[in-house]
């Protein structure tokens, strides 16, 4: 097989699914995550659909039962907490046959990652500074200085896709903004929903819990601005700022909800954008996953996208032999 080894940038779902069927087909991925260790939080997404498929031929159906957030009912509340509509969950799931289920996007990918096989090398608290292609590989440079050649190279690292800025240019040109912003993040004891998913409505904003467990339920937020807003993407305060500006007086939960927000060790914040390119590879350098294809959180179906995505990619290259052209 031509090029064996296969650097990805980023251990989420794209990433590790990617990095699950490489090695499956005889590819040597390595794995490379910005972040100190898998990620934590973020809010929840509904699975089903050809991802639940990809699931099903990787072997990791049995163990995702036990992350499922086990939500009964989708409750529309006044500022009263009054219920006032709702859709039933549990009839939606025995519709689908069991083929449906709710999770955290960590938990799935965390799921995913202890799946992959045990040889797999991932690098935690790294990332890529340049990328260097010659004939007959992509030499690598990383944030600690070293370099290494790889023969293929994948950015699976989101929406803010580094690999995609580095090889592609800036996020503007690709980046179609739909004129929301989203937060998340889980608090701890204090604030139950039961087994439902509490959401709040008033105009252009939106506010929910769901509990977790027992001790622990989860934040989402979603709020209109016509145009987008400026701040430097990792500065966490300034979002933090924006968020308590917007839903501090919308009334219902949401004062409490954000004062809780600074002990939340998993706090999210970002811009409700789809990314649109129209080529996705650059020689020996692609991507696959929101960092090409962001259908945006509005679809509900970023993460089976990721990892059909990912799925078929591995495939194309096992068919080509490890020929990318």
């Amino acid at each position: 097989m031509d090029n064996k080894s296969v650097l990805i940038s980023g251990a989420g779902i794209a990433g590790t699914t990617l990095a699950y069927w490489l090695k499956k087909f005889g590819f040597a991925p390595t794995i490379v995550e910005q972040a100190p260790k898998l990620r934590e939080g973020g809010y929840a997404i509904d699975f089903w659909g050809a991802g639940f498929d990809v699931a099903e031929k990787m072997g990791i159906v049995p163990d995702l039962p036990q992350a499922d957030v086990g939500i009964s009912e989708v409750s529309f509340v006044d500022a009263n907490n009054k219920r006032k509509g709702g859709m039933n969950y549990i009839q939606l799931k025995e519709m689908m046959k069991g083929r449906a289920l709710t999770l955290l996007r960590s938990d799935l990918a965390k799921v995913i990652y202890h799946h992959l096989e045990k040889d797999i090398e991932v690098i935690f608290n790294e990332d890529i500074t340049n990328l260097e292609q010659s004939e007959n590989a992509v030499i690598v440079t990383f944030r600690n200085g070293t370099s290494r050649h790889f023969d293929l190279v994948v950015g699976a690292d989101g929406l803010h896709s580094n690999v995609r800025s580095l090889v592609f240019g800036k996020e503007l040109q690709f980046e179609n903004y739909y004129g929301y912003y989203t937060a998340s993040f889980t608090v701890e004891t204090g604030v139950s929903a039961g087994t439902s998913f509490l959401t709040y409505n008033v105009p252009g904003k939106q506010a929910a819990v769901y509990s977790l467990n027992e001790q622990k339920a989860a934040t989402f937020f979603i709020f209109s601005s016509p145009e987008k807003l400026s701040y430097d993407y990792p500065d966490i305060e300034k979002q933090k700022a924006i968020l308590s500006n917007q839903f501090k007086d919308a009334g219902w939960k949401c004062a409490e909800l954000l004062s809780k927000m600074d002990a939340a060790p998993d706090f999210y914040f970002d811009v409700v954008s789809q990314i649109r390119m129209k080529n996705w590879s650059k020689g020996r350098i692609s991507l696959v996953g929101d960092a090409c294809d962001c259908p945006s959180l509005l679809s509900g179906q970023g993460s089976t996208l990721a990892m059909v995505g990912a799925y078929i990619l591995a495939g194309e290259l096992n068919e080509a032999n490890g020929n990318y052209n």
